[in-house]
Formats: structure tokens, C-alpha cells, sequence
């Protein structure tokens, strides 16, 4: 099947349907009242280089903290783009939480990224010449606590949104394909939203998985909102598959903050997230 068709099918109502609207980040709001315990859970192995640990700012072989192997990301951009939008995750969770009134557990995101992440992560930036916007996460974590307007605090996280915007565009080659590259971030964007859900089931009371996988399903929206094309044009059925499951990650996640009943199936979705990998392999 040629790229026209690909074109074509990608722009077909029931795809448009499927996909639209995809793009897109929020910005939030009583101050909070101080810090929690924050944990992840392992995910994607089909990026070693880049797998979270139990606890908070665990390591996995020869990683930095959450897994990052800073010399890995400085070659591979499927682990140079995982570091930014994990660290993007904690921030439209954080700034939705916040919003909905979970403001401690939201201004706990926005700290969260910069020792368990940013830290090792920085000298990558710096050897790929990308700016550093180190300072400007600090800004957005102090925020909450420093009698800011909820419009200030917005701007923070905003200012952080746009710096991993603008430090994507720094990760290197890697001999890939852009097609190549966005379906295995999504891919680990999904199936990381899928296994804080796992947790969920094992751990009724939990609160910050949820917290930690909706961020995560709100990455994966964004990102494919912002790169699904380029899969499409290569792949549209994997393109589709895609849109369920970022479909499929909404409905599980609905909201920031945790609803009373969880209906969603964790089972199903690291089923899907397998299928997602096993297509996004096939692409260089």
C-alpha cells in the first residue's frame, strides 16, 4: 500500500473520528499542605535503557535514576524522548491535580521529575546543545509553596511544557525513522499507563499510581496528538490501534483525581500495549 493511500485513510472521517482532538495540555488553582510519598512501578522492558523502578529514583543496570542510562539517551532518541515525556507526565498530571483541587499531590509532581530524572538527564542536554531549563522546573515546584497565584503557578508548569517541547527537537538520530521513533515512545507511554493500573488492582487504596498513570495517559494523548500522523503514513492500521488505545487509557484514567470505582481492565490494556510494540518493532 503506497503513501497516498496511507494519506488518504489517515484523513478519512471514521480515522478523524478516532484520532481528533488527540493534542493538547491543560494548565490549574488554596496552597498544599506538604509532602507524600511518591513510588512508581517497573515499566517497559522493551526499553532497558529506560525502566522505572519499584521505589522512587531506583535504578536498572547501569541507569541513573528512574533507569536512565544517560549515555543511552545521548545516542537512542526513543530514550532521549522517554526522559522528557516522563518528566512531562508528572507535570500535566500535577497541574490537573491541582486544578481539581489535590493541590498537594499536584505541586508534588511538579518536584518529583527533577531529582528522580532532570538531574541525570541535564548533561545529556547540555552535550547535545540543547537549553536547560533546570531552573525553570524549580520555579514550577516552588511555586505552590511560595504564595503564587494558581495564573502564576499555571505559567510555571506551562514554561516547563514548552521547554520539553523545545528540547525534543535536540534528541539525536539514531538511524531510525521518525515513524520508528513516535510509536516507540508511545508505545512506552501506554504500557507505563497500563501497568500503574496494574498496580491499582493489587492495591484498592493506592492513590499515586493512579495519579502517576493518568500523567502518563495524558502524555501518551499529547504525543500522539502532536506525532500519530507520522505513524499513520507508514502504518495506518498500527496508527489506529494507537488512537484505541490512547482511547482506551482516557477511559481508565478519566480525571486526575481517583474515581470511586476503577472499571478498567490492566490485563487488556498490557495486551494491547504488547500488540503496540510488536507493530511499532516491525518499523525501522
Amino acid at each position: 500500500m503506497g503513501i497516498t493511500r496511507h494519506t488518504r485513510i489517515w484523513t478519512s472521517a471514521g480515522t478523524a473520528a478516532l484520532l481528533g482532538g488527540l493534542a493538547g495540555c491543560s494548565g490549574p488553582s488554596e496552597a498544599p499542605t506538604g509532602p507524600e510519598t511518591h513510588q512508581e512501578s517497573v515499566v517497559n522492558p522493551a526499553v532497558p535503557a529506560f525502566s522505572e523502578g519499584e521505589g522512587e529514583g531506583e535504578s536498572a543496570g547501569s541507569g541513573g535514576e528512574f533507569g536512565i542510562d544517560p549515555a543511552e539517551a545521548g545516542r537512542d532518541p526513543v530514550v532521549f524522548l522517554i526522559a522528557l515525556e516522563v518528566m512531562r507526565a508528572h507535570y500535566l498530571a500535577g497541574i490537573d491535580a491541582f486544578e481539581a483541587g489535590d493541590r498537594t499531590a499536584g505541586a508534588e509532581m511538579f518536584a518529583h521529575p527533577i531529582s528522580e530524572i532532570y538531574i541525570d538527564f541535564e548533561p545529556v542536554l547540555e552535550a547535545r546543545g540543547a537549553p536547560l531549563f533546570g531552573d525553570t522546573m524549580t520555579d514550577a515546584s516552588v511555586a505552590p509553596y511560595s504564595g503564587e497565584s494558581d495564573e502564576v503557578i499555571a505559567a510555571h508548569v506551562a514554561d516547563v511544557v514548552a521547554a520539553i517541547d523545545t528540547a525534543s527537537a535536540y534528541a539525536p538520530e539514531g538511524g531510525m525513522s521518525p515513524a520508528g521513533v513516535h510509536a516507540r515512545v508511545l508505545v512506552d507511554l501506554v504500557e507505563r499507563a497500563a501497568l500503574q493500573y496494574e498496580v491499582l488492582a493489587t492495591n484498592p487504596d493506592a492513590h499515586e499510581p493512579y495519579l502517576d498513570g493518568y500523567g502518563f495517559s495524558r502524555a501518551a494523548r499529547r504525543y500522539a496528538g502532536n506525532h500519530l500522523e507520522r505513524v499513520a503514513q507508514v502504518d495506518p492500521d498500527l496508527a489506529l490501534l494507537f488512537g484505541q488505545a490512547v482511547t482506551t487509557l482516557e477511559r481508565a484514567f478519566p480525571s486526575a483525581t481517583r474515581p470511586q470505582h476503577l472499571d478498567g481492565d490492566s490485563a487488556a490494556m498490557l495486551a494491547l500495549a504488547a500488540q503496540l510494540q510488536q507493530g511499532s518493532d516491525a518499523l525501522d
